[in-house]
């Protein structure tokens, strides 16, 4: 087993030097066709992913270096070519690892042969074990069992009878190091890597980002499961087929929301007479009204927003607002109860989007890095995706 370990390091180790290699000869090649920033950008970029937790290491076949093979990217809907999606700072594969951990950590424990009840949601069994395991870079021990994740309604567990890493359990090892931003795992028993699609189809886990509790339920059907409902995804124009329509890892009901309250911020308030095509209108009573959900106090007022072109206006509250901010367009209070804005409305007040980067914006071929602005980075940029394209 340790002669197998060290074979898969060496293995790795050449492929990391064959990678920074390669990126060289591009850049040598690069020069010749003059076109040097764009490689100096994609080594760049490749750097970027050299983190100083040494449990992330390199993959192999990572266009991008962001610790998800390309077909890996492929297999759960991410873009191969692109290191950091949401533009965060943090490279996908390392945002999403950190991300499943914690959903991982938070599953409630479900101990079979007892008296407890079988959970109606998703649920992990402790597989613990008499015995520690080492993990190979950091020396921390760990329990040398795992946790056998079940999904009653997909009819779902994980792993695979047939997986190579464990067979039975998804090792406490493999967390461990999805805490540091890895899918792979070194250690005294279990060296290997994560099947990634499957753990993330079993957890309904697709992006890296933080869930608020803001971003209510819908009872409505949503097929792509994005917080906007198949309807209001039809009266929008936007994509019911695809939660991820821009392709920023962000779900787009969230985005959208968020959005539509910077929207609404950033209107002028004034009367009716304005010249103003969009404006709102503040009606604040004396009274507050308090969020179900983080227990903030907002005036139990409303905003009314009017398209004067269009003719049509509509009643924003503020308790509403508040949950924009946060990802919903469904909202919680003590003075307006539960309810839902009306979004294809909103958005047509709106005239949304308002601006280049917007949830429906439609993007200029030649804008590469779809950054609102044809320039010379998106040059670069084609020029970094031509040097990864790998089919004749």
């Amino acid at each position: 087993m340790r002669k197998l370990k060290r074979a898969y390091r060496k293995n790795a180790k050449q492929r990391s030097n064959f990678k920074q290699k390669a990126l060289t000869a591009g850049a040598v090649a690069a020069i010749t066709f003059g076109v040097n920033a764009g490689i100096q950008k994609a080594y760049a970029n490749d750097n970027s992913a050299i983190l100083p937790d040494n449990h992330q290491k390199a993959v192999h076949q990572d266009s991008d270096s962001d610790l998800l093979s390309n077909s890996e990217e492929f297999a759960i809907g991410y873009d191969p070519f692109k290191q950091d999606q949401n533009k965060n700072g943090i490279v996908d594969g390392v945002e999403l690892a950190q991300r499943v951990a914690k959903v991982v950590d938070a599953l409630p424990v479900y101990v079979p042969n007892t008296y407890m009840p079988l959970p109606n949601e998703t649920y992990k069994i402790s597989h613990l074990m008499r015995g520690l395991e080492t993990c190979d870079i950091c020396g921390e021990y760990v329990n040398m069992g795992g946790y056998e994740i079940v999904n009653p309604k997909l009819n779902m567990t994980f792993p695979d009878p047939n997986d190579p890493l464990d067979n039975k359990f998804l090792p406490e090892l493999a967390v461990h190091y999805m805490s540091h931003g890895s899918f792979d795992c070194f250690g005294e028993i279990h060296d290997g890597r994560v099947d990634i699609p499957r753990l993330l189809r079993v957890l309904e886990v697709q992006f890296p980002y933080e869930s608020n509790e803001h971003q209510l339920a819908i009872e409505e059907t949503d097929t792509d499961n994005d917080l906007l409902t198949d309807n209001e995804e039809l009266s929008s124009g936007f994509n019911l087929n695809d939660s991820d329509q821009n392709n920023n890892l962000i779900p787009d009901g969230i985005e959208f929301a968020k959005q539509c309250a910077a929207a609404i911020d950033s209107l002028p308030e004034v009367d009716s007479q304005s010249k103003h095509t969009i404006y709102k209108e503040s009606f604040m009573m004396f009274g507050l009204e308090k969020c179900d959900i983080c227990g903030e106090y907002v005036n139990m007022g409303f905003f009314r927003i009017t398209n004067a072109t269009l003719g049509l206006s509509i009643e924003v509250p503020v308790i509403t607002w508040h949950y924009m901010e946060h990802g919903s367009f469904s909202y919680s209070g003590d003075v307006h109860g539960k309810g839902r804005i009306d979004v294809a409305l909103l958005k047509k007040i709106l005239d949304m989007p308002q601006q280049c980067g917007d949830l429906g914006t439609i993007y200029s071929p030649a804008d590469v890095n779809q950054d609102c602005i044809v320039d010379i980075s998106d040059m670069t940029d084609f020029v970094e995706i031509w040097l990864n394209e790998i089919n004749p």
